[in-house]
Order: structure tokens, then C-alpha cells, then sequence
């Protein structure tokens, strides 16, 4: 090997060796941003899902089924007349929660209500709106169609006793309950009536930050208007489903 060729090789090596804690130093920096912005992005991803998740958080799951769970309904019938003009009403509202999903669910709370409506405004069109609802009042009033008052609520302790009601429990895939609210009411013919039945289902855990504690609200009621009772002409009394009013006594 020549002079010339061991001295240009030197000069490589040297060039070599210079240059090595520089990029060592420039891999380690960059190492180290890639350190701070992975914690960075877990930093916020734990934030979401101790903030964020707690507006946001999973619904709790549904009874299943195909729309037709739970299913209820009213049953109404006229007992006959009072003194001073007033019928006396059985009315009987039956509603089945059953477990269609394939997980065991919870309900928490279980609560009865019976509204009585008037209507206070006349002409020949009135926007009759909907009863109060059971968990906010508020939610489904129309102002100046039917004044709603609430009769009854159930279990005796009202809301503050709700936890003992009928249709609290653990809820097995395949099984269920039903529950019957009944009432007996003196009213005019040309009042409403609505009873509803509401639970608060327990709201499963999500996540590493899932809050068992959660429940959601369910209510379903049916409404009659209490003349319709007499119009069907049965002993027996009328069915209230979906809405709709059926005669007892057949076609």
C-alpha cells in the first residue's frame, strides 16, 4: 500500500471518528423527543377518558328484543256511576321487562305513576301534548291543552323509596318480570288519565374508568281518555296498546 493510500485512509478513519458522537448525539435527541411526545399523547389520552368519558360515557345496555320489549299495557274498566255524575275506573297497567340481550343487566330502581289530565282550552283544534313525564315532570308538558296532575306514585315512599320497587333486580339472559300498577279513580268522563311504569337500569362499567354507579332512566305509560271507556259499550272494559283502544268484549 502506497504513502498516498495510507494517509487517505487515515484521513477517513479520523473523519470517521469525529463524526460518530455527533450522530449519536442527534439519534439520542431525537430518541428523546419521541419520548416526550408518546407521553404527551398518553397524557391526553388518559385525560379524555377521565374527562371526557365522564359526559360521554357508554349507554347502559338495552332489554333487547325486537321493539317489543318491554311490552305493556292499559287495561281500563267502568265500574259504574256516582252521585254527582263522576264514574268510578279500575285501571290496570301491566308491563314485562324481560333480558333479550346476551349479558346479565341490573335494574336499580323501579317507580309507579298515575297522572289525571283536564282539558282547560276549547275549540275546534287543541294540541293535546303528553302526560308529565315520570322522571322530569317539566320534560313533556304542552302549557294550555291539559292540565296534568299527579295522583299517585308508587312504592308509598315515592321517589325516595323507588329502590324496593317490583321490577328491581339482576336480570339474567332469558329471564324477566312483570308488574301490574293499579289504581281505582272517581273522575269525569271527559278527563284523562295516564299511568306509567319506570326503572333506572345500571349502568355497566366501560373502560378502565367505567362508573358502575350510573343509571339510566326508562319510563313507559299509556293514556286514556276516560269517556272512550264508556263509548266501547263492554263490561269488561277496554285495552289501551301503543295507543290504541280495544274493546274487551271482541270485534
Amino acid at each position: 500500500m502506497s504513502r498516498k493510500d495510507k494517509k487517505e485512509r487515515r484521513a477517513a478513519l479520523r473523519d470517521f471518528l469525529v463524526a460518530i458522537p455527533g450522530a449519536f448525539d442527534r439519534a439520542v435527541a431525537s430518541l428523546s423527543w419521541l419520548v416526550v411526545l408518546g407521553a404527551v399523547a398518553l397524557g391526553a389520552l388518559l385525560l379524555h377518558l377521565m374527562v371526557g368519558g365522564a359526559g360521554h360515557r357508554r349507554p347502559a345496555p338495552p332489554p333487547g328484543g325486537h321493539g317489543d320489549n318491554p311490552s305493556g299495557a292499559l287495561y281500563v274498566r267502568d265500574l259504574g256511576r256516582l252521585p254527582d255524575g263522576r264514574h268510578t275506573f279500575d285501571l290496570v297497567y301491566e308491563l314485562v321487562l324481560r333480558n333479550e340481550t346476551g349479558g346479565p343487566f341490573a335494574v336499580e330502581s323501579s317507580l309507579d305513576r298515575l297522572a289525571i289530565g283536564d282539558l282547560v282550552t276549547g275549540g275546534d283544534v287543541v294540541e293535546l301534548g303528553q302526560a308529565p313525564g315520570l322522571f322530569d315532570e317539566s320534560s313533556a308538558r304542552v302549557p294550555g291543552a291539559i292540565a296534568w296532575h299527579v295522583a299517585a306514585i308508587s312504592p308509598k315512599g315515592g321517589r325516595n323509596d323507588r329502590h324496593n320497587g317490583p321490577l328491581v333486580g339482576d336480570y339474567q339472559p332469558g329471564r324477566w318480570r312483570s308488574h301490574a300498577a293499579h289504581y281505582r279513580i272517581n273522575a269525569r268522563l271527559d278527563q284523562f288519565a295516564d299511568v306509567a311504569i319506570g326503572y333506572g337500569l345500571r349502568h355497566r362499567p366501560h373502560g378502565w374508568f367505567g362508573r358502575p354507579g350510573d343509571i339510566d332512566n326508562d319510563a313507559h305509560d299509556e293514556e286514556v281518555q276516560l269517556g272512550a271507556v264508556l263509548r266501547a259499550h263492554c263490561p269488561l272494559g277496554v285495552k289501551i296498546q301503543h295507543g290504541e283502544v280495544r274493546s274487551l268484549c271482541g270485534a
